[in-house]
């Protein structure tokens, strides 16, 4: 399993109230959101860890990966172009955690390695068909954007139906200046990463997040469809899956 995955994993676990003497107490409440950043280069990727990033994507535009190293509990993720022969495998060995690539300019060969994590950037005119057929890759997220304007329930429909059918986790670009209930609202929809694109996103995103409530089992005891935890690579077999509270 990717650093990535284990972020999302625990991001999406459903928290526990356990009662001790005369009272109740919570473990200590962990984000309910995976928060990523983009970085232009490896060097300016340490300034969003420190504002509060869990996850930083850096764009390689092409190029080779620069080596990074994970501090501060982040990873490091790359935006890879995918034209070259074992690039994901390059950048692995250069200390990133998994790579993000546009599967209709990525070849094949590019992500032959199995000890990374993929985010594929989904086009937005997938076939309900090909959204099913991902749910058979080895993908740790689909990254479907930026989310604009208002979070309708229009578009509610459509990010469910996009798990629904690839059952992968969610990741989009946010507004930094959105409000912790619009955040909510689209967390109920499996959107698992918010992604910021500079510093001072970070550190507003970071604030809202840790805002957020905790998730909870729904009090009538119903459990809806929620993201199963990525393969950690092809091979994998069972696969735990974590519910959660969508409203």
């Amino acid at each position: 399993m990717s650093k990535l995955a284990d972020k999302i994993k625990r991001a999406t676990r459903l928290q526990q109230t356990h009662s001790l003497g005369f009272g109740a107490s919570r473990h200590a409440v962990e984000t309910t959101m995976v928060l990523a950043a983009v970085a232009r280069d490896a060097k300016s990727a340490a300034e969003l860890v420190q504002r509060g990033a869990d996850a930083v994507i850096v764009d390689l535009g092409g190029g080779a990966p620069a080596p990074v190293a994970a501090k501060d509990g982040a990873v490091y993720g790359a935006r890879i172009a995918g034209a070259a022969d074992n690039e994901a495998k390059a950048c692995k060995d250069a200390g990133y955690d998994f790579v993000v690539f546009d599967p209709d300019k990525a070849t094949a060969t590019a992500l032959l390695e199995e000890n990374v994590g993929y985010v594929i950037s989904a086009p937005a005119d997938l076939t309900d068909a090909e959204l099913r057929t991902l749910e058979s890759f080895q993908l740790d997220a689909i990254d479907i954007g930026a989310i604009k304007g208002a979070l309708t329930v229009r578009r509610q429909i459509a990010l469910r139906r996009v798990f629904g059918l690839a059952h992968k986790p969610l990741m989009a670009a946010v507004n930094p200046a959105i409000s912790v209930s619009e955040l909510q609202a689209l967390r109920d929809t499996n959107v698992v990463i918010a992604v910021a694109d500079s510093a001072d996103a970070v550190e507003r995103l970071r604030k809202t997040i840790d805002a957020l409530p905790a998730r909870a089992r729904r009090k009538d005891g119903e459990d809806r469809p929620v993201p199963l935890v990525p393969r950690s690579t092809a091979g994998d077999g069972d696969e735990e899956e974590h519910d959660h509270d969508h409203d």
